[in-house]
């Protein structure tokens, strides 16, 4: 990933180079560039993309004005759209904007795009399942070892009068509890990972999703009730004249 990846950020003095442009003209991170008798110093070298921009070099928009000498004027716009509706919904929404301007779509670069968004998709499913059946599993063992640790205390329970109904609660509470802790430390961690790390790594800014926070609880409670419902159920159904026999 390069350093730079937004051009408003770039000084007047630097610039970013294409890998084609790079590689022809033997540059480097760090060194510099004359153009038209100016010298900029070379940001970053970007990756290679298989597109035009690997023949480009880019620098920030007012330099660029400046040296063409033709003032505050734009002459392209490229907009990446994530799928098919959006990439058509910025076309309409472009063409209004700009009725003078002609919209052309780069189908191939959408329909990669596309592609490799669908397979992170899939991908990100996949992940969601495994962790979801591995939580669940965990939830599961932990809730089995702990009816099996605390079966005295549930047939003393029992003998003083509690029904099976009133135990299976007890450890649906439990479960509860363990889904909403689970749940809020989940969202809160994932939320100070993406919003530190997110800048370092990607390069972009992100911002917290209170609305996640919802869906996180609900989620958990409901993986953590499921998991812990036969558990529960074992529970409720333990013998208290057996269980108080052993020591």
């Amino acid at each position: 990933l390069v350093r730079t990846r937004v051009i408003e950020d770039l000084a007047p003095d630097e610039v970013l180079v294409g890998s084609d442009v790079a590689g022809m003209v033997g540059l480097e991170e760090g060194g510099s560039l004359e153009i038209l008798g100016r010298t900029f110093r070379i940001t970053a070298t970007l990756p290679q993309t298989g597109t035009i921009d690997d023949s480009r070099i880019f620098a920030h928009l007012h330099t660029v004005q400046e040296m063409a000498g033709k003032g505050a004027v734009v002459n392209a716009i490229e907009v990446i759209g994530c799928c098919h509706e959006i990439a058509g919904g910025l076309i309409e929404k472009l063409n209004k904007l700009l009725p003078d301007a002609k919209v052309v779509t780069i189908t191939q670069i959408i329909d990669t795009q596309i592609k490799t968004n669908q397979m992170m998709g899939n991908l990100s499913l996949i992940f969601l399942a495994i962790i979801v059946m591995v939580g669940g599993a965990s939830i599961a063992n932990y809730m089995y070892a702990n009816v099996y640790e605390r079966r005295r205390e549930i047939g003393t329970l029992m003998a003083l009068g509690a029904g099976s109904r009133i135990v299976l609660k007890i450890f649906l509470l439990k479960a509860l509890m363990l889904g909403l802790a689970g749940g809020i430390g989940g969202y809160l961690v994932g939320t100070f990972l993406a919003v530190t790390m997110g800048p370092r790594l990607a390069g972009v800014p992100v911002l917290p999703m209170p609305m996640l926070a919802l869906w996180a609880v609900v989620i958990s409670v409901l993986i953590a009730l499921a998991a812990s419902y036969f558990p529960a159920r074992r529970a409720a159904r333990i013998d208290p004249s057996q269980s108080l026999q052993e020591v």
